[in-house]
């Protein structure tokens, strides 16, 4: 499926700590500063996008609310828990969200 193949490739991009620190310097001032908020939302934009490109062949096109839905667990796992966002979570976060589409 798509949705976890998208969301195990963001996990392993996440794995790399430089991403991982430019990601987090840019959330940190976005409430403060308007070019790192134009960038985060640029940078939102741009993965909703592309994962919407994706999924063109499968008829199914992710509004922005419905994208922070599939990808705020993975976030939340590797951000706040620091915890290892295993292919199971990833499989359960995709089950989960295809159930809300229902």
């Amino acid at each position: 499926m798509v949705a976890a193949a998208w969301l195990t490739s963001l996990r392993d991009a996440m794995r790399d700590q430089a991403r991982r620190a430019a990601v987090l310097a840019v959330t940190a001032q976005a409430d403060a500063d308007s070019d790192s908020a134009q960038a985060l939302a640029r940078l939102t934009a741009d993965r909703l996008d592309a994962l919407n490109e994706l999924l063109k062949p499968s008829g199914i096109q992710l509004a922005p609310d419905e994208y922070a839905l599939l990808t705020g667990p993975l976030l939340a796992r590797i951000f706040f828990e620091r915890a290892d966002a295993t292919d199971d979570f990833i499989a359960a976060v995709v089950s989960q969200w295809l159930a809300a589409r229902q």
